[in-house]
Order: C-alpha cells, then structure tokens, then sequence
C-alpha cells in the first residue's frame, strides 16, 4: 500500500515538473509588435533595440541591415516546416530609417 501512495506521488510530482507557461508566448508577440522600428530612428537606436548585426549592406542609396531572426530553429532535427523569420532595416544617406520589412 506505501508502495502505491510512493508511486502515485512521484507520477504527480514528475508530470507537474513538465507543465508549460503559455503566457511567454503572448508576451513575446507583444514585445515583438512595440519593438517594431519606425521611419527616422537613427542606427544608434535601431542597435540599442535589436543589437549589432553582421549582415550589413552598402549602396550608394544608404544601408541594408538584415537581422536572422530565428536560425536556430533551421538546425532542429525534423523541423520540416521551418520558415525563416528576417528583419530587414532599410537606411537613407543620413543614417535613418528610411523603411523596413519583417516576414513572418
């Protein structure tokens, strides 16, 4: 009888270890919809949103810089369904957003 009560506790106890917190994934996509950028921030301010990127590309109409957004996930084994997620920040002559994309 100890043996079962013993059982039963420890099955409870390890499944309520594996119980998930849904609510990162809403704040996630609330953070992600005010860290959107706008037309006229400067790079200064794009970096301190984002952080530096190393995908950066130069015309003579201004700046290009593409941010990776979720490449981790392209290495996960089976994840056939991966699409990637890039942020593209376009920049004008003086340094400022001019416009930018995100694809989902």
């Amino acid at each position: 009888m100890k043996t079962k009560i013993l059982i039963v506790l420890t099955s409870l106890t390890l499944s309520g270890g594996c119980a998930s917190d849904k609510s990162g994934s809403d704040t996630s996509s609330a953070q992600q919809k005010q860290k959107d950028p706008e037309v006229g921030m400067t790079k200064d301010q794009i970096v301190a949103m984002y952080g530096k990127t190393d995908n950066v590309q130069v015309s003579s109409e201004g700046e290009t810089w593409i941010y990776h957004l979720n490449m981790g996930e392209a290495f996960i084994p089976f994840n056939f369904g991966y699409r990637p997620k890039i942020r593209i920040i376009n920049f004008d002559k003086d340094g400022k957003v001019a416009h930018w994309s995100y694809s989902k």
